[in-house]
């Protein structure tokens, strides 16, 4: 009995859950046991009249602490007691003697480094993890040589120590198996249907659309909300407006779902004293039915006539929409907008002329798709009278539904595979050429459960020494976020990959290729939690000057900037102050900072007096620290502790009240956060947070520089007042003082090693999968001290995580 389409879905769902929880499933009870007195008497003697069983301050009891080192939770106890007593954070109001805390600590991390140890032998650093949705989404077009956005139709990943790449983090169920399962029908009807649907000549393909500006003007005679006609001048005006999906070109409208090439012939008009308009490209319904619009470019017009390029995947039925989108300049309400033609320009609002638009559908390249898809068989149209469908023609169909699955699988799982271990996937896809009577439904049955297959879904990784496949892989999705190339599987299956000089060489490769640039992003973006950019929206009664324009630079100023970093291995310290940054002109007038000329985004020296440099005053991070109203002292420091200094807070008391934000600005924020420093179980976390959230009290909740808040006026709720004035000063513990952000980056500056340390920290649980433990501490100031001759160079880091054991071992 031939294996039902259920049958296999259930097969593939146990093979999936098994390789989840195979990893789990082997723990043993290590250690577990009472600790030794050696311990207990320090601990008696130092720490228990804080926590035992009665008090339990910071909820912790060590006299109930057991050594039950295989417990997850019960290992960062006791990290979290060594590291404590270790920093001298505890006892709070006293200072050990170190001829008791030393032996004490040395106890202790010899137990703790032997348990670690224990779980790495047998289990492995990294439990099994899977392809994130933005690699699944690579992987498997590079597969089928096609270009679709395959993400969306996954579930959101969910993070853990910041990122999506983390396997505690990678849950799998019956749903988003559904979806994997979607995806992959997507793709492979996608692959086929160019494949054997030939519409080149048909007449009803898809033709690219030149529209001129007589197909794009709107009517006159009526008010609606397209670009005005300029007959004289034989193009269209969308000038700058406030109303809603205003600009908008009903003639754009695509006729089907696709990848588009959109070419816009425009240049400015009534070009403002900055000598240029910046207008925003997007896709929608453009009406109130569907008020989502897709973001696809924006065009930086000047009076110089240009054609702007841009690639889009544009939804069936959507039209585009350009518009000036600069809060910079003058704006209109719709009513002069929708007045007599010539009214606005002759009023000397800016705007954009369009002579024409063009959209070209994108296809794929059929050759690669044949190539991937079938190999060497032949194409036969079905009948004389239907030469644009195709049929597979096969000598032998059988022997060759073989051979193509077993190409097949043996790129999509990245290694060599034997024949044997496909046996199944070939009975399944034989049955369905039986039953079909069809060689394409066949392929396409086979490489359908192959792409939801847990071999493809997941790292192929075993406890110990990866293999030299292994380790192409994991480099690979490190430094590309895709499969390894041919190069590297060469290498591999040569086994080269492990030699240091060939590694180091490969690894070059791979960052200057520009292929390397999608994952340096996605490691930014999680990094530093730029994901949030689209979390909130600034106030626009506090915050006018926002748009969408500059919200959509403000990423491309950090992506560029670790792109550099990367690039040219400049030193860890340009992350807290640097000398240069990128900016497009409509960053540089957000940031106050002369524009030298020009257009697009570019390297710009900056001086010392204008409170930048470093990524920690980018736009970008201060505005996801901040909640589009108010700004927090207590987020900005967690995150400058968590993701630049390198320390992590724990989460606050439950019993502790939020600070409510006062936009009516009649109270401090300083003196709302006495009540929290005076309570004794958050002052231990607010004398670390305090003083980097205070020094960028000097940043608005979009990042602009201010010497006050912004407060609603009492008079006005639409407008803003300046409010009380800002006082970013602050000292650490250490007894280092600032009295501004200038400040808090030269004490920052002379302490490289530590944020070498967390970068290095950073780069590993990215490009591993598993943040470091307690057992890859020594190596992780191993890989820091290699790079001090470089300045700690990032790229140098880099490359000394690439060499370590914590990246060649699972």
């Amino acid at each position: 009995m031939s294996p039902t389409f259920g049958h296999w879905r259930f097969r593939i769902t146990l093979a999936l859950f098994a390789a989840m929880l195979g990893q789990s499933v082997n723990r043993t009870a290590v250690f577990a046991q009472q600790p030794p007195e050696q311990l207990t008497e320090f601990l008696e003697l130092n720490c228990t009249y804080c926590h035992d069983a009665d008090t339990r301050e910071g909820d912790l009891d060590l006299d109930s602490l057991t050594l039950e080192l295989a417990d997850p939770d019960n290992f960062h106890l006791w990290e979290r007691v060594f590291d404590r007593i270790r920093e001298g954070e505890m006892p709070p109001d006293e200072e050990l003697d170190p001829a008791e805390s030393k032996p004490f600590l040395a106890k202790l991390h010899g137990i703790l480094d032997s348990a670690d140890n224990h779980r790495i032998t047998t289990e492995g650093r990294v439990p099994a993890r899977r392809l994130t949705r933005t690699q699944y989404e690579r992987n498997v077009c590079e597969l089928l040589a096609i270009d679709v956005p395959l993400r969306s139709f996954l579930p959101e990943e969910s993070l853990a120590n910041g990122f999506d790449t983390v396997s505690s983090s990678q849950q799998l169920s019956d749903h988003s198996l559904a979806a994997y399962l979607d995806a992959a029908d997507f793709a492979l009807q996608t692959a086929f249907d160019q494949l054997l649907l030939n519409d080149a000549s048909a007449d009803d393909a898809i033709q690219t659309m030149h529209l001129d500006w007589t197909q794009l003007r709107r009517n006159e005679r009526r008010t609606d909300r397209e670009p005005e006609g300029r007959p004289d001048h034989k193009d269209i005006v969308s000038w700058s407006s406030s109303q809603n999906f205003y600009g908008r070109m009903p003639a754009t409208s695509v006729p089907a779902t696709g990848r588009y090439r959109v070419r816009v012939k425009a240049h400015s008009v009534n070009t403002p004293d900055l000598g240029r308009v910046w207008c925003s490209v997007n896709s929608g319904v453009c009406s109130g039915k569907a008020s989502t619009m897709y973001w696809i470019g924006s065009i930086e017009a000047t009076e110089e006539t240009q054609v702007y390029e841009f690639n889009a995947w544009i939804r069936e039925g959507h039209m585009l929409q350009i518009v000036p989108n600069d809060h910079g300049i003058r704006r209109v309400a719709a009513k002069a907008v929708d007045s007599k033609p010539g009214v606005v320009e002759k009023m000397g609002v800016p705007g954009i002329a369009i002579q024409w638009i063009e959209l070209e559908p994108l296809a794929d390249d059929r050759e690669k798709i044949k190539e991937t898809l079938i190999g060497d068989l032949k194409l036969r149209p079905i009948d004389a009278a239907n030469k644009n469908r195709f049929k597979i023609v096969s000598p032998n169909p059988k022997r060759d539904l073989k051979r193509l699955i077993q190409t097949f699988a043996e790129r999509a799982y990245r290694q060599d595979v034997e024949p044997s271990e496909l046996e199944a996937f070939f009975e399944f896809a034989e049955a369905k050429r039986q039953s079909s009577r069809s060689m394409a439904e066949a392929l396409r049955a086979g490489y359908r459960a192959i792409l939801c297959s847990s071999r493809f879904l997941y790292f192929d990784e075993s406890p110990g020494v990866l293999s030299d496949d292994a380790l192409a892989n994991r480099l690979s999705h490190f430094l590309w976020g895709r499969a390894p190339d041919e190069k590297l599987r060469q290498l591999a299956h040569a086994g080269k990959l492990h030699e240091p000089e060939v590694l180091r060489t490969q690894t070059e490769r791979l960052l200057n290729d520009t292929k390397s640039q999608a994952a340096i992003e996605e490691f930014t973006d999680q990094w530093l939690e730029l994901y949030e950019l689209n979390s909130t929206t600034p106030d626009g009664k506090l915050y006018p000057e926002y748009d969408l324009v500059l919200h959509q630079s403000l990423p491309d100023e950090t992506h560029a900037f670790v792109a550099e970093l990367i690039r040219e291995n400049l030193p860890v310290t340009n992350l807290v102050d640097s000398d240069f940054t990128f900016l497009n002109e409509r960053l540089a007038r957000h940031y106050g900072i002369n524009w030298p000329g020009g257009t697009d985004l570019k390297r710009i020296s900056i001086d010392e007096d204008c409170r930048r440099g470093g990524i920690i005053t980018h736009a970008s991070v201060l505005k996801v620290t901040a909640n589009g109203t108010t700004t927090s002292p207590i987020i900005r420091g967690v995150w400058m502790l968590e993701k630049i200094i390198g320390e992590h807070v724990p989460p606050p008391p439950a019993n502790v009240p939020a600070v409510e934000p006062d936009i009516r600005g009649a109270t401090s924020i300083r003196d709302q956060l006495d009540k929290h420093r005076n309570i004794d179980s958050c002052a231990a976390c607010h004398v670390k947070i305090d003083p980097p959230g205070f020094a960028l009290e000097s940043y608005d909740v979009i990042g602009g520089w201010r010497e006050s808040y912004r407060a609603v006026s009492p008079q006005d709720p639409k407008r803003w007042v300046s409010g009380l004035p800002i006082d970013p000063s602050h000292a650490f513990t250490s007894g280092e003082a600032f009295d501004d952000i200038e400040g808090l980056k030269s004490i920052l500056a002379k302490h490289p090693d530590q944020l070498a340390k967390n970068m290095a920290s950073q780069i590993v649980t990215y490009a591993t999968g598993a943040a470091p433990t307690f057992a890859d501490r020594d190596e992780l100031q191993r890989i820091v001290q290699g790079t001090q001759t470089d300045a700690y160079g990032v790229r140098s880091l880099i490359h000394e995580v690439v060499q370590s054991p914590l990246f060649q071992n699972k």
